[in-house]
């Protein structure tokens, strides 16, 4: 069976700060955070700067809850140098079968990192996402 690639979760707006700056890329997240989009320490993430100054393939560690913590280390700092506003992404692979029952976590948040909105979104029959509908 022929196998795609969706999107699982998702943390849009995030205020990230860079850390150390040696070794591989991995970025802490406040775990009230991970707990909403439904994501898990050591899983692999990619992070998008918002500005469009660029992007990169991350480790995901929990962070304390409560603090709002998006902290970006290793290799990883220098192609989001200074910082800034972040998409946080993560993906599934799935089969047609899979499709009724897959959703797509979705979590705002705020430019301290605080939960704002959370949004689950079916990934197959999703007509209201449509442009023009």
């Amino acid at each position: 069976m022929l196998s795609r690639i969706f999107l699982r979760a998702l943390i849009v707006g995030g205020t990230a700060v860079i850390g150390e700056g040696d070794g591989m890329a991995m970025v802490t997240v406040d775990a009230d955070l991970l707990d909403a989009a439904d994501l898990d320490q050591l899983e692999r993430v990619e992070i998008r700067a918002l500005d469009g100054s660029g992007s990169l393939d991350a480790v995901l560690l929990r962070g304390p809850a409560g603090t709002g913590v998006i902290r970006i280390d290793g290799g990883g700092g220098r192609i989001l140098a200074g910082g800034g506003r972040v998409v946080i992404g993560a993906w599934s692979v799935a089969d047609r079968t899979e499709l009724p029952t897959l959703r797509a976590r979705i979590v705002a948040v705020d430019g301290d990192n605080r939960l704002v909105e959370t949004l689950e979104i079916p990934v197959a029959g999703s007509e209201s996402l449509a442009p023009g509908r």
